[in-house]
């Protein structure tokens, strides 16, 4: 199978290194030569510079491969999934996109290609992890998720170290979040909704709304009550609201110095220089909580940095899942968009998923 990766970023190019272990042909693209000459030395990959946004060359590109794994910006997402539509090849996506992207189902499906969406860490695993439970117990009245990476030493003033893009961070923490309540879906204020727990060995976290169910709001039939939470250390919301609240993060234009400048666009540049500070050295942390009638299920996943090859919890998590999805998917017997649930859903799939990633030492504790 010939699979493209678009992106060489922190996401991209671990799945490029796990698709080529596991005997693929793979090749990557980016428009950063940096990053091409990056993977290309230090794993070996073919790579391509290509400029996404000229949609009739990568249209044109992409359709001598396989299949296409995303991994660009939450601002590409929805673009390069028409991109793979319009081409005929399929997609798995690991964007956190904000468009809805069943609105591509029926096309997908007419050209007989299979996408799947938020195929990462969460949503992605998570969405498969409630998907087997959605299989195994008939149906689900209430969930709750909890997900999360931390640095294995909190880095002060927000006691956080990014290891994706900031651009998606701050969409996540701005984006309205949905959650179900009775069986409707109703918006609440992102970062709100803050509790405190404590998690041995890791110690007091803090949780907070985030718009994650995002598919399963469509997918998970007849569930009365249904959040997701994101997981940082205590006082990590309620600085970023300040500064939200503030208007930092705004597409305010100001005049600066005879010229004008993008508020948001200057003080995410000052936000990556602050929050890539201190150790890569991370943990993700996933809890999964649901019942139905008198039965209980709980999924914990608790992953740490990858020492031996320097890989970040967080690309773990993201890429191999996005990897593995990608070595299966061609075996799902329908077309159009495929959220990662559906894969849950299938026995063999989450079987395999599952398997694939324990064989990576992601151990995931069902209750």
């Amino acid at each position: 199978m010939n699979i493209c990766v678009v992106g060489a970023g922190m996401q991209g190019r671990i799945a490029a290194r796990d698709l080529k272990a596991a005997g693929y042909e793979v090749t990557v693209f980016d428009n950063d030569k940096k990053s091409l000459q990056f993977v290309r030395e230090k794993f070996g990959l073919k790579v391509k510079k290509v400029d996404v946004t000229d949609r009739q060359r990568f249209v044109t590109l992409i359709k001598r491969f396989d299949i296409v794994v995303g991994a660009l910006p939450a601002a590409l997402g929805f673009y390069t999934m028409k991109c793979a539509v319009a081409a005929g090849v399929d997609l798995v996506d690991l964007s956190y996109a904000s468009e809805d992207p069943f609105l591509l189902d029926g096309k997908a499906r007419n050209r007989k290609v299979k996408i799947v969406p938020d195929a990462g860490f969460a949503p992605g695993l998570s969405n498969i992890l409630v998907g087997e439970a959605y299989r195994e117990m008939k149906g689900i009245e209430s969930l709750r998720i909890l997900v999360g990476g931390i640095p294995q030493v909190p880095q002060p003033p927000f006691n956080y170290r990014i290891t994706w893009s900031p651009a998606d961070l701050v969409e996540e923490y701005t984006r309205p979040t949905r959650i179900v309540r009775n069986k409707k879906t109703v918006i609440v204020e992102t970062l709100s909704g803050i509790e405190e727990f404590n998690q041995p060995p890791i110690g007091r976290l803090e949780c907070f709304y985030t718009d994650g169910l995002r598919t399963l709001l469509r997918t998970m039939k007849g569930v009365r009550n249904m959040e997701e939470k994101t997981i940082r250390y205590p006082g990590h919301a309620r600085l970023f609201k300040t500064i939200i609240e503030c208007g930092f993060l705004s597409d305010q234009i100001l005049p600066y110095k005879k010229r004008t400048v993008n508020l948001k666009e200057i003080n995410l540049v000052y936000l990556w220089n602050v929050l890539k500070k201190g150790s890569e050295k991370d943990i993700s942390i996933l809890k999964i909580e649901i019942r139905k009638g008198g039965k209980k299920r709980k999924y914990v996943c608790i992953d740490y940095y990858d020492k031996k090859n320097s890989i970040t919890s967080m690309a773990r998590m993201t890429a191999y899942t996005g990897s593995i999805i990608t070595q299966c998917i061609k075996t799902h017997p329908g077309y159009g968009v495929i959220p990662p649930e559906y894969l849950g859903m299938r026995k063999q799939l989450c079987c395999f998923i599952k398997a694939e990633l324990k064989k990576r030492n992601i151990i995931i504790k069902k209750y």
